[in-house]
């Protein structure tokens, strides 16, 4: 599987894992929403500069974000782990 589509796969299974369980804090959801809004964005327009235009910092920021649901909501860290990996491979 290509890393976009790994991408696509994992933002769709993260939204099926937000609908359920617990709830984020606000900031945490804040984050994921604003990610994955500039992701979905630049997947859409299919733009080659995807590594150049997420901002910077994305990529920790989701990976601490997986840390700390880790505990609470394992397949949550999962998927955040998923999509942090694809992000690598795209270049991010």
């Amino acid at each position: 599987m290509s890393p976009r589509n790994q991408l696509e796969e994992s933002i769709e299974h993260l939204r099926q894992e937000l609908a359920e369980g617990q709830p984020l804090s606000a900031a945490d959801r804040a984050l994921l929403d604003r990610t994955l809004a500039e992701v979905a964005s630049h997947l859409e327009a299919e733009e080659p500069g995807l590594a150049e235009s997420v901002a910077e910092g994305v990529y920790e920021e989701l990976q601490e974000l997986a840390e700390r649901v880790e505990h609470t909501r394992p397949n949550l860290s999962i998927v955040l782990g998923r999509i942090v990996d694809a992000l690598s491979q795209l270049g991010i």
